[in-house]
């Protein structure tokens, strides 16, 4: 099994440890490559993507570390936001970065208010009730549909190369007190959104940061979302979402074997400086 890991956060943005230590770690668990893909600044104040003032060292700091690494592959990436009428990763302002890869992302379903709060689905519970009620007038289904127009849009503007936790949008419906994810409306519009990454022709990442800081039980996606997926052609990509150096490869075997059982043979990873697919075995 050749581990790789290309979604992880620093002490650049609202991840715990330095870049350095992440590096130590993978080297420790024998991986072949790890990307750094902090979150992006964004155009309001907040307290977990990276500053604007920090990017130019953020850059340094992963380059140093890839001109100096022979046995772990270092890639610098970003992870940034769609956020209507704000950012996308496609804007002409990230060209300067020189990164390696991009993940393009759906977080945030509103623009900062006149207090400044950016209205994300996966914020503590209070924001997402405040996003839910204050936004969405408690229509939970107009939310969910909103979240996955907004991920089908991300994917047909492009400008990226990887999709960050395809339903987000589930973090805080763990017993389905939200929506059942099982009804069919809920897998119409997760279908319709997929029918966009599938022609948009990039990766879908298995990420299992979710189960990681015990906000889910699943990895985003589940199952029969991998499985439709696979029926479409969609590359995936196994990921931590890693915000400390303790969670490295925690969940990974479980994710190769997951995406086995949904009918995959290979995962597309980027190594030797070129995206290649490589066998889960």
């Amino acid at each position: 099994m050749i581990l790789t890991n290309y979604h992880g956060h620093c002490h650049f943005c609202d991840g715990k440890g330095s870049p350095d230590e992440m590096l130590e770690r993978a080297r420790e668990l024998g991986f072949k490559a790890i990307g750094f893909s902090s979150h992006a600044p964004v155009p309001f104040t907040n307290d977990f993507c990276m500053q604007p003032e920090d990017a130019a060292d953020y850059r340094a700091a992963i380059r140093a570390l890839k001109a100096q690494s022979q046995d772990v592959e270092v890639y610098l990436g970003l992870e940034i936001d769609f956020i209507e009428g704000a950012m996308e990763p496609r804007d002409s302002q990230w060209d300067a970065w020189q990164l390696d890869y991009k993940i393009g992302s759906v977080h945030a379903m509103s623009l900062p208010d006149a207090q400044g709060r950016w209205l994300a689905v996966d914020g503590p519970q209070q924001e997402m009730t405040l996003l839910l009620d204050g936004v969405y007038g408690g229509d939970i289904r107009a939310l969910v549909a909103d979240y996955y127009r907004c991920v089908g849009e991300l994917c047909r503007q492009g400008g990226f190369d990887i999709l960050g936790h395809f339903d987000l949008v589930k973090k805080h419906n763990r017993q389905m007190q939200l929506f059942d994810e099982t009804a069919d409306w809920y897998r119409e519009l997760a279908y319709a959104a997929l029918d966009e990454v599938a022609a948009a022709g990039v990766i879908m990442e298995l990420n299992y940061g979710g189960m990681l800081r015990g906000a889910t039980d699943e990895i985003y996606p589940p199952p029969w979302i991998l499985e439709r997926a696979n029926s479409l052609g969609v590359p995936i990509q196994i990921n931590a979402d890693a915000h400390a150096p303790k969670h490295l490869a925690v969940h990974h075997q479980y994710c190769f074997d997951l995406a086995k059982r949904a009918g995959y043979t290979h995962q597309r990873v980027l190594l030797q400086g070129r995206w290649q697919d490589i066998p889960l075995a």
